[in-house]
């Protein structure tokens, strides 16, 4: 997608996204105008707009972003399982293959919808589409589907991720979380860990550090997170944050490093979340 084709794109979205929020926002609204005619209160939707401000952008083990501050707005909506994401990144010193002499630029807008279904007690299944506009590449579209338990001590998910538009291939991600709320102004800290396995079928996207002629396949990457939810306000918090992302094995040391900004395999980021909910 050339550059005004993925502002037209960004726009579009921008403006899909608003449209949806006006229509679920009214929706309850117009359903009481008559309230006698209302034996239950309205599920209302739910509204997320939050900020990152990080020391890197990693996705799934791959540094997209080098020695830069990366803002990344979001605005989710739900309804009843339904749910929709809108997520971007603005890289403020862009350095890569395509910008060597770094420039601030809006590089990709994320549009993701899903639907969460309770299926026992404890279980319940997620299943969806992410649309990737990028800015230095082809865009991407995955769907996927996962399964979330919800125990007493942990939640564990899996989720399996198919690109079905460019770059085909598979994602295997295994994780674990726990919140753990804690005595101080109804601070809580949010503790996570997981792995993925990656299946691509496209060697030029991601060739095998062995034989660049196959595309790559193994145990991929793992991390360890951590955030301190702090509530300043009823509606908003805010999360100074952490994250580790390594390599599972030397080949996909060798696959990160080559395919990463800055060339590295191991990446640590840090930084700050602003959220309002409601």
């Amino acid at each position: 997608m050339d550059r005004s084709g993925f502002k037209n794109f960004r726009s579009y979205i921008i403006a899909f996204s608003l449209g949806l929020a006006i229509l679920l926002t009214a929706s309850p609204c117009l359903a009481q105008e008559n309230p006698a005619e209302e034996e239950t209160p309205t599920e209302r939707p739910s509204f997320n707009f939050s900020t990152d401000f990080l020391s890197q952008y990693v996705w799934r083990g791959y540094a997209l972003s080098n020695n830069s501050l990366v803002i990344q707005p979001s605005m989710t909506i739900g309804y009843k399982g339904f749910s929709a994401n809108i997520w971007g990144n603005f890289d403020t010193d862009e350095n890569n293959e395509f910008r060597p002499h770094g420039q601030a630029n809006w590089n990709e807008t994320d549009l993701t919808l899903s639907y969460n279904l309770k299926i026992y007690k404890i279980l319940s299944a997620t299943m969806g589409g992410i649309y990737y506009a990028l800015d230095n590449a082809d865009d991407s579209l995955e769907v996927f589907g996962g399964l979330s338990a919800d125990l007493s001590w942990l939640t564990a998910k899996f989720t399996v991720y198919r690109e079905v538009l460019h770059y085909p291939g598979w994602w295997f991600q295994f994780d674990i979380s726990r919140s753990f709320p804690l005595p101080w102004y109804e601070t809580s800290l949010d503790l996570g860990a997981g792995l993925i396995y990656q299946a691509s079928n496209d060697a030029g996207a991601f060739p095998d550090p062995d034989d660049p002629r196959d595309a790559y396949s193994g145990f991929h990457a793992g991390y360890l997170s951590a955030a301190l939810n702090i509530p300043v306000h009823k509606y908003i918090t805010v999360s100074p944050k952490f994250g580790y992302w390594f390599p599972l094995g030397n080949k996909a040391s060798d696959c990160i490093k080559g395919l990463s900004w800055d060339k590295k395999s191991n990446h640590v980021y840090g930084g700050l979340s602003v959220s309002f909910h409601f």
